[in-house]
């Protein structure tokens, strides 16, 4: 039999097969490749809520006197809208002069309360979906996410310190001594930070490569290079690259900030310390930690702090953007939560490399 001889109800018929056998083929080939998602979705909208209605029907209870008020209110609004429309409906009849019949029809009326019906049902159930989305927005679950969220920034942020760590100890390692807090020039004019000897060992080589250490951080040579965002350096807990207000734009001119800052009881200006010399040892003495307040870009050689100043007290000290305390880098390659509430002792023992003060428990 050829397309020609087909009927067109035949053609039809031969359409829809085609079509079911393209779908369940694209199926088949999407359940081998692993997607299972638009396969169970599918299943959900068409089959998925038979599960809900049989685990509702067994705690469903019907109120007789609920139920009855309901129909006798429907039966009542139906009558008095198939009265008003039946009348008014002969009188349009009438002045129109036309003959034949004239009466308003019932299942016009069920037509029409029916419709009334469902419009009803469609308001309730945009107000349910407008409460539940305000509870969503609201209410508990929006708490556990954001909670959720935090926890999430804070193992990031967690994360970007251990990378610095392992950066400072790789750079250790090639060059038998910790990179120089921040290197300045005879006349006193500041070239480069600690981070900026960091960036080969955290995955950065190639823009390394582009800068030039016979010139400052701020030359025109070395602006492309200090305008890169580089992910260790950035703290997902703080929102925005803003400080008292400005922009990032007015603040850094374009260079990228960096919210974390070295601590400057360690990293010295135009020396680097070696583990040697830490006798505090490595694992009791911060190296850096998360600052909020005062961020500076990541080539700007005065990038330090004095953990001494305390925990989220002075914006010149360390201090995170989650609640409780704040994330410190240990010489150890460790980040630690330090407690807003620390001992100072405690806190100015784990500051000195070689203060030779009793640590305990922090």
């Amino acid at each position: 039999m050829t397309p020609e001889t087909l009927t067109p109800a035949e053609k039809r018929l031969q359409r829809r097969v085609i079509a079911v056998c393209a779908f369940m083929t694209l199926c088949f080939v999407t359940l081998c490749l692993g997607v299972v998602f638009p396969v169970q979705m599918g299943f959900q909208l068409v089959i998925g809520w038979t599960s809900y209605i049989a685990r509702a029907l067994p705690v469903f209870t019907i109120s007789v006197e609920r139920t009855t008020w309901f129909l006798v209110a429907l039966i009542l609004f139906t009558l008095g809208i198939h009265f008003v429309c039946k009348k008014r409906y002969r009188r349009k009849q009438a002045s129109k002069a036309e003959s034949g019949e004239s009466n308003w029809r019932l299942r016009w009326t069920l037509s029409l309360a029916m419709m009334c019906l469902m419009l009803a049902l469609s308001g309730i159930c945009v107000i349910s979906m407008t409460h539940q989305t305000w509870w969503m927005v609201t209410g508990e679950n929006m708490v556990a996410y954001r909670r959720g969220m935090m926890a999430a920034r804070r193992s990031t942020s967690k994360n970007n310190l251990r990378q610095i760590g392992l950066a400072m100890h790789d750079y250790h390692e090639s060059n038998s001594q910790l990179p120089m807090g921040g290197t300045f020039d005879q006349t006193g004019q500041p070239h480069h930070s600690w981070t900026t000897r960091l960036v080969p060992y955290l995955d950065q080589a190639e823009l390394y490569n582009q800068i030039d250490f016979h010139q400052s951080w701020t030359a025109e040579a070395n602006q492309k290079a200090f305008q890169t965002r580089i992910p260790a350096f950035q703290n997902p807990g703080l929102y925005s690259d803003y400080d008292h207000g400005k922009s990032s734009e007015e603040v850094f001119r374009g260079y990228k900030p960096i919210h974390y800052a070295a601590n400057s009881r360690v990293f010295n200006v135009n020396s680097g310390l070696t583990f040697k010399k830490i006798p505090d040892g490595t694992s009791n003495t911060i190296f850096a930690g998360e600052v909020k307040a005062g961020i500076k870009a990541w080539g700007d050689p005065l990038n330090f702090r004095d953990p001494v100043l305390g925990i989220n007290v002075n914006p010149h000290g360390f201090g995170g953007p989650f609640t409780g305390g704040t994330q410190v880098l240990m010489g150890d390659g460790s980040a630690r939560f330090i407690s807003d509430d620390i001992d100072p002792a405690v806190l100015k023992a784990i500051s000195t490399p070689n203060g030779g003060e009793p640590v305990g428990e922090f």
